[in-house]
């Protein structure tokens, strides 16, 4: 999938969930005000009719078009021209509730006209045993001769019982929001992974191609007869042909071994290694065998225990990995310094070039499979980003630690970690 089908369908869900989103909002806002106010308008028929029974109960009437104000969303005052009885108006309030199915908590008081107070006041508890309760605090009310006072205390306008489906509605969007974020996450990652693959066939295409070529041009040459005329230069094509030939073996056998890394097809042969040696022969094969590049490579072993407890053929390739990306990622020429030295019982192994360096978001992916560092319109480095995540595996294997360190411009330094034997 191209980058900008990516970008478009990103783009377009995004703005659909946005939409859906606020939709969602302004329903839901809209169902809690519906919600509000068929409370209130039950709540506001049930205190009417308890009104009127109190007044036909009395033999009074009342002037009031309603005798029912709403103070806040919770609380009501109802208005009579009688006194209240509190008996009466117990039955009346309860039965009105149960009737018009109200199944709140309520708290209720009478106020009296010639103590200025609230005379009585109770509360009914929903499916329980109904119970007075003396601490009960409601407000007064001016200007009011004949009144009582509701209140639903336990009333909440979000709930699941008054908005079930928006609930479950909201939930469903919610959980389709973090499904398409999700979906986006693992279209960015394959994308990802999709180009870096793209990448090693490539590379690996390029690795094989060119070293295929040289041995099918000599081939060529040496088919015909009068080579044999002159042995040096014959000579000549069969180094070159024995040199190509073991550069085809080793990328065939690091593509190999990182499968059998990766299978677990692989075990350590752990055994009392030298690093100082090691470090040694490396340094020596450099010289030898890198001419191209013009390096320049040192070692400092200053470490004064320098045992290991290592399998020699995956610790010297360590080795040699992190000295071959020094030398791709050097400078002009290369200059590689390799030292050690001691702290307790670890001996620490340092890796130093004088390349260009890394930024800090690349020195968390050089370890990672098929990564290679940009190097912009150059193309002179080489290999399949197999050799720092090989290292990183057989690091991990052995427990020990890699730690690396750069500043662009300056260089890079790796440092290994390993315990030495007591």
């Amino acid at each position: 999938m191209k980058n900008k089908h990516i970008i478009f369908l990103a783009s377009f869900g995004g703005v659909v969930i946005l939409a859906i989103f606020i939709v969602q909002l302004f329903w839901v806002k809209e169902a809690l005000h519906i919600s509000q106010q068929q409370f209130d308008q039950t709540v506001q028929i049930a205190l009417r009719e308890v009104a009127e029974k109190i007044a036909l109960k009395n033999n009074t009437t009342y002037e009031y078009t309603n005798p029912v104000k709403k103070i806040n969303p919770t609380h009501y005052i109802v208005q009579v021209n009688s006194d209240i009885d509190a008996e009466l108006l117990d039955y009346y309030l309860a039965s009105s509730l149960e009737y018009y199915n109200i199944n709140q908590d309520v708290e209720y008081g009478i106020y009296s006209c010639f103590s200025k107070e609230l005379v009585y006041c109770n509360y009914i508890q929903k499916n329980k045993p109904q119970k007075p309760v003396s601490s009960i605090q409601l407000p007064k009310f001016e200007g009011l001769d004949y009144y009582f006072s509701v209140s639903f205390p336990h009333y909440s306008i979000v709930s699941m019982h008054n908005v079930p489906m928006w609930m479950v509605t909201s939930i469903i969007l919610f959980l389709a929001i973090l499904f398409f974020l999700y979906a986006l996450f693992i279209v960015f990652r394959q994308k990802s992974i999709t180009q870096v693959q793209k990448d090693f066939i490539n590379n690996m295409t390029h690795e094989f191609k060119t070293p295929i070529s040289t041995i099918s041009i000599i081939q060529q040459v040496i088919s015909d007869p009068e080579i044999t005329k002159n042995p040096q230069r014959l000579a000549t094509y069969s180094e070159i042909i024995g040199a190509e030939t073991k550069r085809l073996n080793e990328q065939v056998e690091k593509v190999l071994n990182i499968a059998r890394i990766e299978k677990g097809q692989f075990s350590l042969h752990r055994e009392s290694v030298s690093v100082h040696e090691i470090i040694q022969q490396i340094v020596l094969n450099v010289k030898n065998t890198e001419p191209g590049y013009n390096v320049q490579i040192s070692a400092e072993t200053e470490a004064n225990s320098d045992a290991v407890l290592a399998d020699r053929v995956h610790f010297t390739n360590i080795l040699f990995n992190l000295v071959d990306n020094a030398i791709k990622y050097g400078g002009n020429p290369p200059v590689i310094k390799l030292s050690t030295h001691t702290e307790g019982h670890k001996i620490f192994i340092r890796i130093t070039d004088n390349g260009y360096g890394m930024e800090k978001k690349e020195l968390k992916k050089i370890f990672d499979k098929f990564y290679r560092i940009s190097t912009g319109n150059v193309h002179n480095v080489k290999g399949f980003g197999l050799g720092l995540y090989y290292v990183k595996k057989i690091v991990d294997a052995h427990k020990w630690k890699i730690t690396v360190t750069s500043t662009p411009g300056l260089g890079t330094v790796f440092t290994l970690e390993i315990p030495t034997i007591k």
